[in-house]
């Protein structure tokens, strides 16, 4: 049995990016299936993450030219004309020329819809199209309904889907008749916590590249990762940052860091116009050991997103033992909601009053030390690859029966 990973986009993707990343890696390190898998990655500047490991790559390139090709293929007509001259998609014909027998999807990808003849098994994240189309990321280009597209195509043709939790496997029941013993719950294993215990042998100096950021050292430092994308809502941060500038409340300076995804001049102007200038940074895309530096040295994390509830922040939170201001009711998993300390994104004053937990030290210390068991507990790599060697012997078992 031939397996081929599929490691889509860039590190410019943010966390989806390096959740797949860590999924791969760790799907490398499973002895049983090991000498069976080669990585196929879209972009050759994600062949340096890969040099470490030894892994074998092959380079499946798309270009601008393969996503309107693609494009092609979604229309019936042309694709059933395709179908009868036997024109195969380039994935397809990348498949059946290196001879993989299985493909595992790290993420939801329109490639997938190329996998006809064979079997193939993908995550979904989650379904945030469809609770918040109001957003332009969703809303925008047909992107809610090409997600719609690829998402039903996943879900009934898929040989195994798996899901970050129990929330989103029960969403994909609901919404979409998914087959629910086809769903496996596998939790999202965040990458940042491995490469900052890698790099505690290399004795990386974090405070050093911390201050290089020049922030003020008489401040508590509220930080925000996460990507300029609208149902990202860092308006919401703006009113907080404006209601503590009415009082006079010059204690915490807020900083943001991501890429642009449509919303960052928005919210630089926002700044700008409300002279927040010196309560806020915006950091834009900084690398992974600046992003830990800021972990480790920030007084808290805020996330009042939108969309979720898989979210890395939550257990790279935990992981580095800092509190969490999390978006108040968007997660029904009483267990996790617990170690949350959540916040109503419809009332910045909520937030405001809020935030003097930074200032209660043996509160902060228990709630940090039981978020970073759960982490242990929740995060196991273990368990991820238990899940994988599961899925790939039940798919070996099967494929024996005609080859």
């Amino acid at each position: 049995m031939k397996i081929g990973i599929f490691l889509g986009g860039t590190p410019k993707m943010g966390g989806g990016f390096f959740q797949s990343l860590k999924s791969l890696f760790l799907l490398s390190e499973i002895e049983k299936f090991k000498s069976k898998i080669e990585v196929i990655i879209s972009h050759k500047e994600t062949i340096n993450y890969l040099k470490e490991k030894n892994i074998n790559t092959k380079l499946f390139s798309q270009n601008t030219f393969m996503r309107y090709f693609s494009e092609l293929f979604e229309i019936d007509l042309i694709k059933n004309l395709f179908d009868k001259i036997k024109i195969r998609h380039p994935f397809t014909r990348f498949i059946k020329k290196n001879k993989y027998d299985l493909i595992i999807f790290l993420g939801p990808s329109i490639m997938s819809k190329f996998c006809a003849e064979i079997s193939f098994v993908s995550n979904i994240w989650d379904v945030d199209h469809k609770k918040n189309s109001q957003f332009p990321e969703h809303n925008s280009n047909f992107n809610f309904e090409n997600k719609e597209k690829l998402y039903n195509y996943i879900i009934h043709k898929a040989f195994k889907i798996l899901a970050p939790n129990q929330s989103i496997k029960k969403e994909l029941i609901d919404f979409y008749k998914a087959n629910e013993s086809r769903v496996i719950v596998q939790n999202f294993i965040p990458m940042l916590p491995s490469l900052h215990k890698k790099n505690l042998e290399k004795k990386i100096n974090y405070k050093e590249l911390f201050d290089k950021f020049g922030l003020p050292k008489n401040k508590k430092i509220i930080f925000y990762p996460a990507q300029f994308w609208a149902h990202k809502n860092h308006k919401y941060l703006i009113d907080v940052l404006n209601i503590l500038k009415s009082r006079n409340n010059n204690n915490f300076f807020f900083v943001f860091c991501g890429d642009n995804k449509g919303n960052f001049n928005y919210i630089k102007n926002l700044i700008k116009d409300n002279k927040l200038e010196t309560h806020v940074k915006i950091l834009n895309f900084i690398n992974d050991n600046d992003v830990i530096s800021l972990y480790l040295n920030s007084n808290a994390i805020v996330m009042p997103t939108f969309c979720g509830p898989t979210n890395l922040p939550i257990f790279e939170a935990f992981y580095f033992k800092k509190i969490i201001f999390y978006t108040k009711d968007l997660i029904k998993d009483n267990e996790l909601n617990d170690h949350l300390i959540n916040i109503d994104i419809s009332n910045p004053e909520d937030f405001c009053e809020k935030l003097e937990i930074c200032y209660e030290e043996d509160k902060i210390e228990n709630i940090t030390k039981k978020n970073y068991e759960f982490y242990k507990k929740t995060c196991s790599e273990d368990s991820f690859k238990t899940a994988y060697t599961k899925i790939l012997d039940e798919f070996d078992h099967l494929i024996k029966r005609w080859k």
